[in-house]
């Protein structure tokens, strides 16, 4: 909880990569709140307020999950529409600001955004969704220690730069700090 809310202030794209990670550790513990906290929360030493905080954030987590009927897949709604938003910016920054060094890291990740679309399910994603998706594969495997292969970690590499700006860019955003470009070609 305390590190979801750091990434919240601070890195957009970490804050969805942390919450998709914590629905799935929801979902492997069964919705059961005594397990996550025997097996999950134990382990971080909070003091008795920091712990039913904690707690609490849990189980909003959980309630939500089970109102929004995501308990065997999907994800909160709160995450769908910040992809929305994140998705949105990408396409203006590609489009309307022009930022041309996003759009070279845009370019630079878009063979590897295409790899990962071809091994996908065959529904229509944006890239960026195919770029979080990689993204939390990747890290997915890290947290099981199971073997990322080089050509994955090179793919990975390129996506990641380019959500990061995207994450920089966003946060300027939500700061009222993104402005655009001096010279526009449109």
């Amino acid at each position: 909880m305390f590190i979801a809310l750091k990434y919240r202030e601070t890195n957009i794209v970490e804050y969805v990569l942390y919450v998709w990670h914590i629905e799935e550790l929801i979902r492997s513990f069964n919705f059961d709140i005594e397990e996550i906290e025997v097996n999950v929360m134990q382990k971080f030493n909070l003091n008795e307020a920091s712990h039913d905080k904690m707690k609490r954030w849990y189980q909003g987590l959980i309630q939500q999950m089970t109102e929004q009927d995501i308990r065997e897949k999907g994800h909160l709604s709160e995450l769908n529409e910040l992809m929305t938003e994140i998705q949105y910016l990408h396409h203006s920054l590609m489009t309307v600001y022009q930022d041309k060094e996003y759009q070279t890291l845009a370019a630079q990740a878009a063979p590897s955004i295409e790899t990962l679309k071809s091994k996908g399910d065959g529904r229509h994603r944006t890239d960026i969704e195919v770029a979080m998706n990689g993204l939390f594969g990747v890290l997915v495997l890290k947290l099981r220690k199971r073997q990322v292969s080089e050509e994955t970690q090179e793919a990975i590499k390129s996506i990641s730069t380019m959500m990061a700006t995207l994450a920089n860019h966003y946060k300027s955003m939500k700061n009222g700090t993104l402005s655009f470009p001096k010279v526009l070609e449109n």
